[in-house]
């Protein structure tokens, strides 16, 4: 079964309203703690690969160029902006 271009992308659309959803809430967490915290966000799409690494201390970690990718946009990026 085809799915919808709709469905095809709303982990896309989620994604971002995720990011939206960041940004406000670290403005209320500013405004009530008189704090002056920053983010920014680098956002991309592809294939990773994921999975759980360490014997003692496991952890769940992503790895892939789209990680990268996704990494220098957030890096590179202007404080308290969305790059996608």
């Amino acid at each position: 079964e085809e799915k919808s271009d709709k469905e095809r992308w709303q982990h896309l659309a989620d994604l971002a309203d995720f990011a939206l959803a960041m940004k406000d809430t670290l403005t209320n967490i500013n405004n009530q703690s008189f704090n002056n915290f920053m983010l920014r966000i680098g956002m991309n799409k592809g294939g990773v690969l994921a999975g759980v690494i360490g014997a003692r201390k496991p952890h769940y970690d992503i790895w892939g160029n789209t990680v990268n990718v996704a990494s220098r946009m957030e890096s590179t990026g202007v404080m308290g902006n969305i790059q996608v």
